[in-house]
């Protein structure tokens, strides 16, 4: 990997690579000296133990902030070979997500070599790379305890051995779902009659059966966060006790039923050099201060052209993997549940006019102003039914009450279908 253009493209990494956050740096602060952003490729390629059709992603950034995405590269050929002569090829499923036609698993000892040819002609090769012995999650366990920072919360722990003591460096990821129980669900929901369109017709709305599950539902999130542990450092076969995770009890996933997904791999001394340097980049104070060029060397270079610049690590690793269930009343049984997910306020329930006098409380002008109207509200799905009004309604106010969509119904913050590994 090319490594001259300064320390602006470094900051870039933690944008397009890691997946990290960091604070947001305005654009023009950071213009890179000596050549495009179209000059960048990203390459996110790592092939597993598990027999299964293999990714490999390709993409070149697209700006330079914390809001900042990646465009696939498509057009792309994508070929991986091995030292026994097979040679695996790639197909674009999405732009610049390229897929390997036939499941294959990478085998300990082989190695492996990625090749791209982009659409322009530009090509690249990795250097070889091989996969160790497979290592083991023996145990995957949760414990109420303080943080570091004196936080009451849960930690997630896993317990791992390995058969070759010299080849244990671990990375970590981690895919999180848990349960989202609309605390304000109602079996009603409304449906418009009128909108108040049609010349001399009010604005009406009544209430009908849910047509579909909105109380319960489920969310995954990946982890984005670099983790990794040596464990040559415990000087044994066997790494105990390792943090994986820390939710507090204020976090809302923990609040009914939680299940994370721990995914090990077992790293090359390359691969962990390289993630450790990464990881170094998004968790720095002042990246542009103590990053240096040239500390972020990965295993892909241009092959037809000196100036190309490329960033990412071909990675050859053994995965394993390992779940945990638990539920909020295992650590604080008959404790309040956490605050509801992000700015929700599901105490806040009011009653919008729907500007029907047939149906309104009284609203004199110079008292209820002019907010917006029932119908509109629902038009633009933020709110849901809650409870019916006193009959007349009072004063500036309709005739029900509402609370937020996201209160009310679970699918503006998850999926109504329980994932097929979902155990109650």
């Amino acid at each position: 990997m090319k490594a001259s253009p300064g320390i602006a493209f470094f900051a870039l990494v933690l944008l397009v690579f890691s997946g990290s956050c960091i604070d947001e740096v305005p654009v023009e602060s950071l213009e890179p000296v000596g050549f495009s952003l179209d000059d960048v490729l990203v390459v996110d390629a790592r092939i597993t133990n598990e027999n299964k059709q293999q990714r490999v992603l390709l993409s070149r950034p697209t700006a330079l902030s914390a809001d900042s995405s990646a465009a696939g590269v498509p057009g792309a050929s994508v070929i991986i070979s091995s030292s026994q002569g097979s040679t695996f090829q790639f197909e674009e499923s999405d732009s610049g997500s390229y897929v390997s036609t036939q499941p294959f698993a990478a085998i300990e000892g082989v190695e492996y070599t990625l090749e791209i040819e982009l659409a322009d002609g530009q090509q690249y090769l990795s250097a070889p790379a091989s996969r160790g012995p497979e290592s083991t999650i023996d145990r995957i366990y949760a414990q109420r305890e303080l943080s570091n920072l004196g936080v009451d919360g849960i930690s997630i722990y896993v317990d791992s051995s390995n058969p070759d003591p010299q080849a244990d460096r671990y990375r970590y990821e981690y895919e999180e779902t848990y349960k989202i129980i609309a605390p304000n669900w109602t079996a009603s929901e409304f449906e418009i009659i009128s909108d108040g369109s049609e010349i001399g017709v009010f604005p009406d709305v009544r209430l009908v059966p849910r047509a579909q599950e909105e109380r319960v539902c489920y969310n995954t999130v990946a982890s984005t966060e670099i983790l990794l542990s040596n464990g040559l450092e415990a000087e044994t076969e066997e790494l105990r006790g390792n943090l994986i995770r820390f939710l507090g009890n204020d976090n809302p996933v923990i609040s009914h039923r939680y299940s994370i997904l721990v995914r090990q791999y077992l790293q090359s001394p390359e691969a962990y050099s390289f993630y450790t340097s990464l990881r170094n980049f998004s968790s720095s104070d002042n990246v542009f201060n103590q990053i240096q060029p040239g500390l972020l060397e990965g295993n892909i270079q241009a092959v037809n052209d000196a100036e190309a610049i490329v960033l990412g690590f071909f990675e050859v690793a053994s995965v394993t993997e390992k779940r945990l269930f638990f539920n909020y009343e295992d650590f604080y049984p008959g404790e309040p549940l956490p605050p509801y997910f992000d700015t929700v306020n599901c105490e806040r329930i009011f009653a919008p006019r729907l500007y029907n006098p047939e149906r309104d409380g009284p609203s004199p002008l110079d008292q209820c102003g002019a907010p917006q109207g029932l119908t509109e509200l629902i038009e633009l799905e933020l709110v849901e039914y809650y409870l019916d009004n006193t009959v007349p309604p009072g004063l500036c106010q309709g005739p029900y009450f509402i609370t937020q969509r996201a209160c009310g119904d679970c699918t503006a913050l998850g999926s109504n279908i329980a994932p097929d590994f979902w155990e109650e």
